[in-house]
Protein backbone atom coordinates (compact mmCIF):
# COMPACT_ATOMS: atom_id res chain seq x y z
CA UNK A 1 0.00 0.00 0.00
CA UNK A 2 1.26 3.14 -0.96
CA UNK A 3 0.80 7.18 -0.58
CA UNK A 4 -1.92 8.46 -2.65
CA UNK A 5 -3.88 11.78 -3.57
CA UNK A 6 -7.40 11.07 -2.56
CA UNK A 7 -8.16 7.25 -3.09
CA UNK A 8 -5.73 6.59 -5.87
CA UNK A 9 -4.40 3.80 -6.91
CA UNK A 10 -1.89 2.62 -9.42
CA UNK A 11 -1.88 2.40 -13.39
CA UNK A 12 -2.26 -1.32 -14.30
CA UNK A 13 1.78 -2.55 -16.19
CA UNK A 14 2.62 -6.15 -16.84
CA UNK A 15 4.69 -7.89 -14.97
CA UNK A 16 5.83 -11.38 -15.30
CA UNK A 17 4.86 -13.68 -13.31
CA UNK A 18 7.55 -16.23 -12.73
CA UNK A 19 6.49 -18.75 -10.24
CA UNK A 20 6.64 -20.31 -6.42
CA UNK A 21 9.54 -20.50 -4.90
CA UNK A 22 8.70 -23.33 -2.45
CA UNK A 23 12.20 -23.21 -0.88
CA UNK A 24 11.02 -19.70 1.04
CA UNK A 25 7.87 -20.36 2.27
CA UNK A 26 9.04 -21.93 5.76
CA UNK A 27 11.67 -19.17 5.85
CA UNK A 28 11.36 -15.83 8.58
CA UNK A 29 10.93 -12.99 6.77
CA UNK A 30 11.70 -9.66 7.60
CA UNK A 31 8.84 -7.69 5.64
CA UNK A 32 9.56 -4.18 7.15
CA UNK A 33 12.52 -4.57 4.53
CA UNK A 34 15.83 -2.21 4.46
CA UNK A 35 15.57 1.61 5.51
CA UNK A 36 14.95 4.14 2.39
CA UNK A 37 18.75 5.39 1.42
CA UNK A 38 19.26 8.92 0.59
CA UNK A 39 19.88 9.93 -3.41
CA UNK A 40 16.83 6.57 -3.97
CA UNK A 41 14.36 7.60 -5.85
CA UNK A 42 10.73 5.51 -6.56
CA UNK A 43 8.27 5.45 -9.54
CA UNK A 44 5.02 5.37 -8.00
CA UNK A 45 1.70 4.81 -10.67
CA UNK A 46 -1.94 4.52 -9.49
CA UNK A 47 -5.46 3.96 -11.00
CA UNK A 48 -8.71 4.37 -9.34
CA UNK A 49 -11.79 3.68 -10.80
CA UNK A 50 -15.72 3.54 -9.70
CA UNK A 51 -17.84 1.78 -12.64
CA UNK A 52 -21.31 2.80 -13.12
CA UNK A 53 -21.82 4.02 -9.20
CA UNK A 54 -25.64 4.98 -8.00
CA UNK A 55 -25.81 8.79 -7.61
CA UNK A 56 -28.88 10.39 -5.83
CA UNK A 57 -29.12 14.44 -5.02
CA UNK A 58 -32.15 15.82 -3.07
CA UNK A 59 -32.85 19.18 -3.07
CA UNK A 60 -36.02 20.13 -1.47
CA UNK A 61 -38.77 17.76 -2.55
CA UNK A 62 -37.19 17.05 -5.91
CA UNK A 63 -34.46 13.54 -6.66
CA UNK A 64 -32.42 13.75 -9.36
CA UNK A 65 -31.17 10.11 -9.97
CA UNK A 66 -27.64 9.44 -12.02
CA UNK A 67 -24.85 7.64 -12.93
CA UNK A 68 -21.45 7.75 -12.81
CA UNK A 69 -17.91 6.52 -14.02
CA UNK A 70 -14.76 8.19 -12.65
CA UNK A 71 -11.03 6.76 -13.48
CA UNK A 72 -8.33 8.79 -11.67
CA UNK A 73 -4.21 8.28 -12.96
CA UNK A 74 -1.56 9.32 -10.95
CA UNK A 75 2.52 9.16 -11.54
CA UNK A 76 4.84 10.64 -9.25
CA UNK A 77 8.70 10.41 -8.95
CA UNK A 78 10.03 10.98 -5.32
CA UNK A 79 13.64 11.61 -4.73
CA UNK A 80 14.61 11.15 -1.20
CA UNK A 81 17.02 13.74 -0.44
CA UNK A 82 17.29 13.21 3.57
CA UNK A 83 16.80 10.46 5.81
CA UNK A 84 16.76 10.02 9.57
CA UNK A 85 16.77 5.99 10.50
CA UNK A 86 14.07 4.49 8.86
CA UNK A 87 11.87 7.66 8.14
CA UNK A 88 12.67 9.77 5.37
CA UNK A 89 12.80 13.56 5.98
CA UNK A 90 12.82 15.84 2.88
CA UNK A 91 12.05 14.56 -0.55
CA UNK A 92 11.32 16.08 -3.83
CA UNK A 93 8.19 14.62 -5.79
CA UNK A 94 8.04 15.52 -9.47
CA UNK A 95 4.12 15.29 -10.38
CA UNK A 96 4.24 13.43 -14.08
CA UNK A 97 0.87 12.53 -14.09
CA UNK A 98 -2.18 13.46 -12.63
CA UNK A 99 -6.43 13.30 -14.50
CA UNK A 100 -9.12 12.45 -13.56
CA UNK A 101 -12.31 11.66 -16.30
CA UNK A 102 -15.59 11.21 -15.55
CA UNK A 103 -18.86 10.41 -17.06
CA UNK A 104 -22.07 11.32 -15.52
CA UNK A 105 -25.06 10.24 -17.22
CA UNK A 106 -28.76 11.87 -15.98
CA UNK A 107 -32.21 10.61 -18.42
CA UNK A 108 -29.85 8.51 -20.44
CA UNK A 109 -27.72 11.91 -20.76
CA UNK A 110 -24.45 11.07 -20.85
CA UNK A 111 -21.92 14.29 -19.81
CA UNK A 112 -18.15 13.61 -20.27
CA UNK A 113 -15.28 15.81 -17.99
CA UNK A 114 -12.07 15.40 -17.62
CA UNK A 115 -9.06 17.43 -15.84
CA UNK A 116 -5.93 17.65 -15.19
CA UNK A 117 -4.63 18.49 -11.57
CA UNK A 118 -2.95 21.87 -10.14
CA UNK A 119 0.53 20.05 -9.47
CA UNK A 120 0.72 18.59 -12.46
CA UNK A 121 4.34 19.14 -14.16
CA UNK A 122 5.44 20.37 -10.81
CA UNK A 123 8.29 19.90 -8.67
CA UNK A 124 7.20 19.74 -5.01
CA UNK A 125 9.89 20.06 -1.91
CA UNK A 126 8.65 18.16 1.00
CA UNK A 127 9.86 18.27 4.40
CA UNK A 128 8.93 16.66 7.77
CA UNK A 129 9.31 18.56 11.18
CA UNK A 130 10.23 16.37 14.20
CA UNK A 131 6.41 16.75 15.38
CA UNK A 132 5.55 14.50 12.32
CA UNK A 133 4.26 17.50 9.89
CA UNK A 134 4.90 18.09 6.33
CA UNK A 135 5.17 21.31 5.02
CA UNK A 136 5.26 21.18 0.58
CA UNK A 137 6.61 23.84 -1.44
CA UNK A 138 6.96 24.46 -5.41
CA UNK A 139 10.24 24.72 -6.61
CA UNK A 140 10.84 28.10 -8.38
CA UNK A 141 7.40 29.12 -8.43
CA UNK A 142 5.05 30.51 -5.73
CA UNK A 143 1.60 28.11 -5.40
CA UNK A 144 -1.68 29.42 -6.47
CA UNK A 145 -4.43 29.40 -4.28
CA UNK A 146 -6.33 26.24 -5.95
CA UNK A 147 -2.23 24.60 -6.04
CA UNK A 148 -1.82 25.47 -2.04
CA UNK A 149 -4.93 23.75 -1.27
CA UNK A 150 -3.51 20.86 -3.03
CA UNK A 151 0.14 21.41 -1.23
CA UNK A 152 -2.07 20.98 2.09
CA UNK A 153 -3.70 17.82 1.74
CA UNK A 154 -0.51 16.09 0.62
CA UNK A 155 1.27 13.56 2.66
CA UNK A 156 4.80 12.87 2.62
CA UNK A 157 6.94 9.45 2.34
CA UNK A 158 5.83 8.72 5.72
CA UNK A 159 7.43 5.18 6.99
CA UNK A 160 4.91 2.74 6.49
CA UNK A 161 6.96 0.37 9.70
CA UNK A 162 3.43 0.60 11.34
CA UNK A 163 1.53 -1.71 8.68
CA UNK A 164 3.98 -4.85 9.49
CA UNK A 165 4.82 -6.80 11.92
CA UNK A 166 8.46 -5.71 13.72
CA UNK A 167 10.00 -9.03 13.72
CA UNK A 168 10.31 -11.95 11.32
CA UNK A 169 7.65 -13.87 10.08
CA UNK A 170 6.55 -17.04 8.54
CA UNK A 171 3.72 -17.69 5.64
CA UNK A 172 0.78 -17.64 6.96
CA UNK A 173 1.33 -15.04 9.93
CA UNK A 174 -1.90 -12.47 10.67
CA UNK A 175 -2.05 -9.48 12.21
CA UNK A 176 -4.50 -6.07 11.96
CA UNK A 177 -3.66 -2.11 11.32
CA UNK A 178 -5.50 0.52 12.41
CA UNK A 179 -6.95 2.80 9.88
CA UNK A 180 -5.69 5.37 10.78
CA UNK A 181 -2.22 4.07 9.84
CA UNK A 182 -3.64 4.22 5.87
CA UNK A 183 -3.21 7.88 6.41
CA UNK A 184 -0.33 7.90 4.04
CA UNK A 185 -2.33 6.36 1.45
CA UNK A 186 -5.22 8.39 0.96
CA UNK A 187 -3.15 11.97 1.68
CA UNK A 188 -5.36 14.57 2.88
CA UNK A 189 -8.32 14.19 1.05
CA UNK A 190 -9.69 11.28 3.43
CA UNK A 191 -9.47 12.44 7.12
CA UNK A 192 -10.20 10.97 10.02
CA UNK A 193 -9.96 7.28 9.12
CA UNK A 194 -11.41 4.27 11.40
CA UNK A 195 -11.82 1.15 11.37
CA UNK A 196 -9.57 -2.06 10.90
CA UNK A 197 -7.90 -4.00 8.12
CA UNK A 198 -7.17 -7.65 8.93
CA UNK A 199 -3.35 -9.04 6.94
CA UNK A 200 -2.30 -12.07 6.08
CA UNK A 201 1.14 -13.53 4.68
CA UNK A 202 -0.17 -16.00 2.09
CA UNK A 203 2.75 -16.62 0.23
CA UNK A 204 6.38 -15.91 -1.39
CA UNK A 205 6.49 -15.70 -5.38
CA UNK A 206 8.85 -14.62 -7.86
CA UNK A 207 7.34 -11.16 -9.65
CA UNK A 208 9.25 -9.37 -12.47
CA UNK A 209 12.68 -11.77 -10.92
CA UNK A 210 12.32 -10.28 -7.31
CA UNK A 211 11.07 -12.05 -4.90
CA UNK A 212 7.85 -10.95 -3.15
CA UNK A 213 5.75 -11.19 0.13
CA UNK A 214 2.34 -12.16 -1.17
CA UNK A 215 -0.20 -10.06 1.62
CA UNK A 216 -3.78 -10.21 1.62
CA UNK A 217 -6.01 -7.24 2.99
CA UNK A 218 -9.69 -7.03 4.14
CA UNK A 219 -12.20 -4.63 6.32
CA UNK A 220 -13.70 -1.58 6.79
CA UNK A 221 -13.06 1.60 6.64
CA UNK A 222 -14.78 5.11 6.94
CA UNK A 223 -13.22 9.00 7.25
CA UNK A 224 -14.29 12.21 5.74
CA UNK A 225 -13.76 14.01 2.69
CA UNK A 226 -13.35 17.44 3.27
CA UNK A 227 -14.56 19.71 0.11
CA UNK A 228 -15.07 23.32 -0.02
CA UNK A 229 -18.77 22.96 -1.09
CA UNK A 230 -19.03 20.51 2.50
CA UNK A 231 -17.85 17.28 4.35
CA UNK A 232 -19.03 14.03 3.13
CA UNK A 233 -18.88 10.89 5.24
CA UNK A 234 -16.85 7.93 3.26
CA UNK A 235 -17.38 4.46 3.73
CA UNK A 236 -15.25 1.59 2.27
CA UNK A 237 -15.35 -2.02 2.38
CA UNK A 238 -11.99 -3.56 0.75
CA UNK A 239 -10.29 -6.59 -0.37
CA UNK A 240 -6.74 -6.34 -1.62
CA UNK A 241 -3.75 -7.92 -2.32
CA UNK A 242 -0.05 -6.53 -2.03
CA UNK A 243 3.02 -7.61 -4.00
CA UNK A 244 6.28 -6.21 -1.40
CA UNK A 245 9.56 -6.90 -2.38
CA UNK A 246 12.09 -9.08 0.28
CA UNK A 247 14.74 -7.23 -1.38
CA UNK A 248 13.96 -3.43 -1.45
CA UNK A 249 11.32 -3.52 1.16
CA UNK A 250 8.82 -1.59 -1.67
CA UNK A 251 5.48 -2.51 -2.45
CA UNK A 252 6.19 -2.94 -6.19
CA UNK A 253 2.12 -4.10 -6.98
CA UNK A 254 -1.21 -4.12 -5.03
CA UNK A 255 -4.64 -4.14 -6.45
CA UNK A 256 -7.66 -4.07 -4.35
CA UNK A 257 -11.43 -4.18 -5.25
CA UNK A 258 -14.41 -3.20 -3.15
CA UNK A 259 -17.29 -0.86 -2.41
CA UNK A 260 -17.51 2.59 -1.37
CA UNK A 261 -20.34 5.37 -0.35
CA UNK A 262 -19.87 8.91 -0.03
CA UNK A 263 -22.59 10.73 2.12
CA UNK A 264 -23.35 14.15 3.23
CA UNK A 265 -24.96 18.00 2.68
CA UNK A 266 -23.24 19.65 0.00
CA UNK A 267 -24.04 23.46 -1.66
CA UNK A 268 -24.30 24.52 -5.05
CA UNK A 269 -25.47 27.67 -6.56
CA UNK A 270 -26.31 28.88 -2.88
CA UNK A 271 -28.53 25.91 -2.59
CA UNK A 272 -28.16 22.97 0.06
CA UNK A 273 -28.40 19.65 -1.51
CA UNK A 274 -27.69 16.20 0.26
CA UNK A 275 -25.60 13.86 -2.05
CA UNK A 276 -25.40 9.77 -2.07
CA UNK A 277 -22.89 8.11 -4.15
CA UNK A 278 -22.82 4.32 -4.17
CA UNK A 279 -20.89 2.22 -6.12
CA UNK A 280 -17.78 -0.68 -7.14
CA UNK A 281 -14.27 0.12 -7.06
CA UNK A 282 -11.02 -0.57 -8.35
CA UNK A 283 -7.69 0.51 -7.14
CA UNK A 284 -4.42 -1.25 -9.08
CA UNK A 285 -0.66 0.30 -8.35
CA UNK A 286 3.05 -0.25 -8.70
CA UNK A 287 6.09 1.38 -7.50
CA UNK A 288 9.83 0.79 -8.61
CA UNK A 289 13.09 1.72 -7.26
CA UNK A 290 14.34 4.12 -10.56
CA UNK A 291 18.34 2.56 -11.51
Amino acid sequence: MRQSRWLVGAVAVVVGYVGTSAARQDEELDLRGPAPQKGQVVVHTSTFQIKNAAVTIKAGDTTIDARQTLKAVEEEEVKYLAVDGRQVTKAQTRVVKDKVDTVTTIMDNPMRDSKDGDLLGEVIVSERSAAGKWKHTLVDTRPTAKQKKELDKRVGPESDDDLYPAGKVKVGHKWTVEAATLQRVFGGSISELKGKLNLTLVRVEELDGEACAVITSKGKVTGVAKEDDGDLKVEMELDGTTWRSLKTGIDVKDQAKGTMRMSGKTESDGQSLDLELVGPITIEGTARLKK
